[in-house]
């Protein structure tokens, strides 16, 4: 039977509105008086004195007035299109600049700013990574989570874990017997015979994975909950207990998707797959076909991502939360400036950065009462400098994202890259890697 794993990173939703081409200012059709000409610059002479005009002096007189009632026609014409540009500026508050209406009345979104500004107070480079994830979730949920509850259930998973390794006869202090231990913990069901405590490996969740009608879905709190989680919560929760147990290991991350990286005392680096319980080699993430040499070169995935990057992705992950619960407003642009400030090159907080213009940008659009889908509406755009400033801000975000190497991954494609991990050759790198740390685990035992 073929086993679909599905799993993503939850607020990357990258999705680019096809809009018309900005026109510029230069090809808008502009009512101005130098595209006629001038009448008092004809040669057409008016003696008042004169009762009788000849044939000719008639013509230019009716030309005269001709030309006169063209421009007459044109610069009323040019007054009605700018009293209805003022009058669409009046009804939006143009000193807004089109910004987003303000969410903050909302109930709920207090606990959004109180965690957004005791984040702001974190030493970036030593923070707990348990209380940072636990307040985001709970910003999500309302603070109706028990803190100190959630507290003991890492604190009693470290100490089995601790437990297990003795039993074993591990060194508790190696960094490769503590990830080891803490990847079974994972992927294996684990008993204590001291007391027969047991621990079952926590599943991957197939409902709603994307967690498009439940967005605690991909929360660390969820999984301790029903032993399920996806590839947000379940690294996540790793890195919660490796900090808890004294392990050293980072977040890394692929196109959809994120997982775990540890080195060991040979500094050989390993990849955890902890959807199905596999190890990984590098080589089976370049495979996915999605990961382009630009993104290597920038950075964006396959890096271990220190502790101010991960930082950034917990203000991406607060964002995320707000717009699903919310929407979009500038409190979104807050968080995810503050997330690229930590770390430019961020592939997530770029995207929710260009969805963030580009629903701003639909909002100028509407407000004014134009459809991007009609030419006649297209070409008013350029009386607003603003909206067509809009545009390009959106445009270059979008541009950045794809300096950056981001190539879009299909689900079916997501499916068929995760589900390749069962393939024999993978399977066998698994076994192999597995032989490789516990065989050094041992050796390490013994000394």
């Amino acid at each position: 039977m073929k086993i679909l794993i599905l799993l993503l990173l939850p607020l990357f939703v990258f999705a680019q509105v096809n809009l018309p081409t900005v026109p510029q200012p230069s090809q808008i059709s502009s009512y101005s008086n130098q595209n006629y000409s001038n009448p008092s610059n004809q040669n057409i002479l008016l003696n008042s004195t004169n009762q009788y005009f000849d044939t000719d002096k008639q013509k230019q007189q009716k030309q005269h007035q001709q030309i006169i009632g063209e421009v007459e026609q044109y610069e009323k014409l040019q007054a009605e299109t700018l009293s209805q540009i003022n009058q669409d500026i009046n009804e939006i508050n143009y000193n807004n600049q089109f910004d987003l209406p303000s969410l903050a009345n909302k109930k709920g979104t207090e606990y959004y700013r109180n965690t957004f500004d005791k984040m702001l107070k974190l030493n970036i480079e030593n923070y707990s990574i348990k209380n940072v994830n636990f307040d985001i979730e709970n910003a999500y949920l309302e603070n109706r989570e028990d803190k100190a509850e959630f507290d003991k259930i890492v604190k009693q998973s470290g100490e089995f874990i601790i437990a297990k390794m003795k039993e074993l006869k591990y060194d508790t202090n190696s960094n490769s017997a503590k990830n080891f231990m803490l990847f079974e913990f994972f992927s294996e069901t684990l008993q204590l015979k001291s007391n027969g405590l047991k621990h079952f490996p926590i599943k991957y969740d197939f409902d709603d994975f994307w967690g498009k009608k439940d967005w605690s879905k991909m929360f660390v709190t969820k999984l301790l909950k029903t032993q399920t989680g996806q590839c947000h919560s379940m690294p996540l929760l790793y890195l919660t207990l490796a900090e808890e147990i004294g392990a050293e290991a980072y977040l890394s991350l692929s196109p959809n998707h994120s997982y775990i990286k540890f080195q060991d005392e040979n500094e050989k680096w390993y990849n955890l797959e902890l959807t199905n319980g596999m190890l990984t080699v590098s080589s089976f993430i370049f495979n996915s076909g999605f990961i382009r040499a630009e993104a290597m070169q920038n950075k964006i995935y396959m890096q271990n991502l220190s502790k101010k990057e991960l930082l950034s992705q917990f203000y991406v992950d607060l964002a995320s939360g707000y717009l699903h619960k919310f929407g979009y407003d500038d409190f979104v642009e807050k968080a995810v400036n503050k997330a690229l400030e930590l770390y430019p090159n961020n592939i997530n907080a770029n995207m929710v950065k260009a969805n963030y213009n580009n629903e701003r940008l639909i909002y100028a659009l509407t407000q004014l009462k134009i459809n991007p889908k009609k030419k006649e509406d297209i070409e008013r755009i350029g009386n607003y400098p603003e909206v067509v400033e809009l545009f390009k801000i959106r445009n270059k975000q979008y541009q950045i994202i794809d300096d950056l190497g981001f190539q879009e991954m299909s689900i079916e494609a997501y499916e068929n890259w995760l589900s390749s991990l069962k393939e024999t050759k993978n399977k066998l790198d698994n076994d192999n890697l597995k032989k490789q740390v516990k065989g050094l685990i041992i050796k390490k035992a013994r000394n």
